[in-house]
This record gives C-alpha cells, structure tokens and sequence, in this order.
C-alpha cells in the first residue's frame, strides 16, 4: 500500500501526516460538503492550496449506478451549503452552492448548476430589483426548502450600523417560471 502526505490547514494551524490510502493531490481539501436527492449524490471540494478568501471548488455528482459528472466552479468568498433539489418541481435535477464573502458583511451569493443531457450546467439568476434592494448590506442566507431556493437578509435603515440593522428581514424564494427573486410574503419581518 502506497503512502500519501495528506494536508489539513485550520485557520493557524498547519497539521501534516503521512496516512495510508488517503487519496491523491486534487482529493485534499480544505472543506468538503455533501448533499443526496432521490439517490443522487453530490460532493464539493475546496482545494486546500486556496485562500479561503477567493478560488474554486469542485462539484461531482453521482447517479445511481455509477455516472458520474464533475464541474468545476469560481468562488469569491467561502462555500456555506450544498443542496441538491429539484427546484421548481419540473422533475429537472439542480445542485445549489452557497458562497458568503469574508468581511463584515457576509454579502451571499448563489451557484445553481441545472442537470441538461447528463452535464451540470450554470444557471445565470437574475439580481435583486432595485425594490428588493433597498437597505441591502448583505449577511444573506440561503436555503432550498420544499423545491424552493429561498434568501433572507436583514434591511438597513438609514443611521443602522452593520451590527445593528433595523429595517426587519427581506425574504425572497427564486422563481425560475419569472426568471427574478420574488418576495415571500409568509415569512417577511416587520421592522423594530
């Protein structure tokens, strides 16, 4: 059995060790994320070479028996969640990644990979409306709930500080027939 050196980088603290049978350079990572649907399963992986800051991840999923598809995605922050789900419920297979940039302000974005001919393509979401917008400071969080990719943030008002907002919470779910966030109404928070 061949012997590989194996990197796991926390924060300050770089920890080498030599482990029989833990896979090649491109397997070591700094972050691995999960994610099954109907049989289906998904891993990403943040190469541990990477800043945490900005880089790429890579995104493979697997069917049952075996095909498997692997793409390759840009990030500018850190991955928070993988989700795989059938948004929309039109029986088409999606994979969601979740990114937040580092800094105070935690600004979110969003990668959506739709299943076409056996491939995982990117699917381009449309930007909050100028509406939606509003009192936006980021700290977003994303969810898929009930074939729902939903986001939420908290509204500044003019005066708030970053830790401090008052405007209540913007709660959105993506709809793909509009090709826009639309607001949810069911889960909106009044402002303090």
């Amino acid at each position: 059995m061949r012997k590989r050196t194996c990197c796991l980088v926390p924060a300050a603290l770089v920890l080498l060790g030599t482990v029989a049978g833990c896979g090649d350079d491109s397997e070591l990572a700094e972050a691995t994320y999960v994610a099954e649907f109907e049989g289906v399963s998904a891993k990403l992986v943040v190469p541990v070479n990477e800043a945490r800051s900005i880089g790429t991840y890579r995104l493979e999923v697997v069917r049952p028996g075996g095909d498997k598809v692997t793409t390759r995605g840009d990030r500018d922050g850190m991955v928070s969640d993988l989700w795989l789900a059938d948004l929309g419920g039109d029986g088409v297979l999606e994979a969601v990644v979740a990114i937040s940039s580092v800094g105070s302000g935690s600004y979110g974005t969003v990668d959506v990979y739709r299943e076409r001919e056996r491939t995982f393509e990117e699917v381009a979401l449309a930007p909050l409306d100028e509406e939606q917008a509003q009192g936006y400071m980021g700290h977003d969080l994303y969810s898929v709930e009930g074939g729902d990719l939903r986001r939420s943030f908290p509204r500044y008002l003019e005066g708030d500080t970053n830790a401090e907002p008052t405007g209540g919470t913007v709660s959105l779910v993506y709809s793909f027939t509009d090709g826009a966030w639309v607001k949810d109404e069911s889960a909106e928070s009044e402002p303090e």
